[in-house]
């Protein structure tokens, strides 16, 4: 409910035009103020008219007036600047001190029933998707403008992690996006188990050796605590040998072989093929940061992830159980989300790290350009009539449902603001 009154207050959304104060006098905004995110009032620098006297202010909003007590505005000193107290229900006088108390607007006489009505169904509604018998009266083009700014929302949170590992990274963003690159390959399941290795294995000593496919393959099996057995497999030998060597000369601790999963998995998916493959691109690509915001368009990516693992893994998905020969890259739909998980939100990043809107420009372009993504998310939307043109339609998609709907923040949202606001 406070957020609609947040919502009403802003835009002035009120039924008469003659406002009043709990105690009768008349009541004009001239100002409503700018929303205020941090500790203290809703609304600073306001400007209102009570009676004959024009006040500039802090304007604090809350479902009952009885909330100001209950949240302890009233010893808190970045209240005192509040000359207007906004409520759905007036259920106690707020002093502001002895023989004065806070003017305060009551909103409930002044929101039209519809609003209110509309505001019910769609944040107390227990349906996932409460708005979506109202799509179809939205205009096309209002939710294609909203899904771009989604898009870009998307990526923004995306930048704010890549920055903070960058931090960590010391600042180097060969290391930060190998580490970005090397969790994409794990996806939902393995993505602890290839954070885990990356953060065991620097990308320095990777690149020292990165003109020696055997020994990429040994130190990222190796640190992956895949090495640790007795067999006859001759290429598993031959790999751990490799790695005994540098483990010791690089003084490396290998991270658990528990930290990955199997279970449940198309054997395509199984860590080890992903593992093979991040190898194969790393020998390909030794300059990984460079090479991922630098090609030009979905061809060039999809090359990039596109490198044959050695042909051992042609005919294993483990270590010593041979299988029936199959395909070893990574599929179209995995390169997909290899390059929306990893190469465009780098680029994206280092486009504002560097002050650069074009590199940012593409890395939205190149979203317009790779697939619509289906998953148990995107897939309910799309079924409801949402767009689902490209990737920036599902990337659209997963910000809308993880920050707007699933949190009910519908007024924050241009979906639900024009289905709340129209009368």
């Amino acid at each position: 409910m406070e957020d609609l009154l947040h919502y009403m207050w802003r835009n002035r959304l009120f039924a008469p035009v003659s406002l009043t104060t709990t105690d009768g006098r008349p009541l004009k905004i001239i100002f409503p103020g700018m929303a205020h995110q941090d500790a203290g009032p809703d609304f600073k620098q306001a400007v209102i008219k009570i009676g004959d006297l024009t006040w500039a202010g802090d304007v604090e909003i809350h479902v009952n007036s009885s909330d100001w007590n209950r949240h302890g505005h009233s010893v808190d000193p970045k209240y005192q600047s509040v000359i207007l107290h906004v409520v759905y229900r007036h259920d106690t006088e707020i002093e502001r001190q002895p023989g004065e108390n806070y003017a305060t607007l009551e909103l409930r006489t002044y929101i039209p029933p519809e609003m209110l009505e509309k505001y019910n169904t769609l944040t107390l509604s227990s349906k996932s998707l409460p708005c979506q018998q109202q799509l179809p009266n939205i205009e096309p083009l209002q939710i294609t403008s909203f899904f771009t700014r989604l898009a870009t929302e998307r990526l923004m949170h995306k930048q704010e992690q890549i920055m903070a590992l960058h931090e960590s990274c010391r600042h180097d963003w060969n290391e930060t996006a190998y580490r970005i690159t090397s969790r994409s390959y794990g996806f939902s399941t393995n993505a602890t188990g290839f954070e885990l290795l990356a953060q065991s294995l620097p990308f320095r000593i990777l690149y020292q050796h990165h003109d020696s496919r055997t020994q990429l393959y040994a130190l990222l099996f190796g640190q992956a605590g895949m090495l640790e057995h007795e067999t006859c497999d001759e290429y598993y030998k031959s790999l751990q040998d490799e790695y005994n060597y540098l483990k010791y000369k690089y003084k490396l601790t290998p991270i658990p072989e528990k930290c990955w999963l199997f279970l449940r998995m198309r054997p395509n998916n199984f860590p080890t093929i992903r593992i093979a493959q991040l190898a194969e691109l790393l020998f390909h690509h030794p300059n990984l940061f460079a090479d991922l915001t630098q090609f030009e368009d979905k061809a060039q990516g999809y090359r990039l992830f596109n490198g044959e693992p050695h042909d051992y893994w042609k005919r294993h998905y483990l270590f010593g159980k041979e299988s029936k020969a199959h395909c070893t890259t990574p599929g179209s739909s995995t390169t997909d989300l290899l390059l929306i998980n990893s190469a465009i939100p780098i680029r994206f990043a280092y486009g504002n790290f560097c002050g650069n809107a074009a590199l940012q420009e593409q890395a939205l372009d190149l979203l317009e350009q790779l697939p619509f993504e289906l998953n148990q998310i995107t897939r309910k939307y799309k079924e409801a009539g949402f767009p689902r043109q490209s990737a920036a339609c599902s990337q659209a998609i997963l910000e809308l449902h993880k920050y707007y709907c699933t949190p009910k923040r519908c007024l924050q949202c241009q979906i639900g603001i024009k289905i709340i606001g129209e009368r």
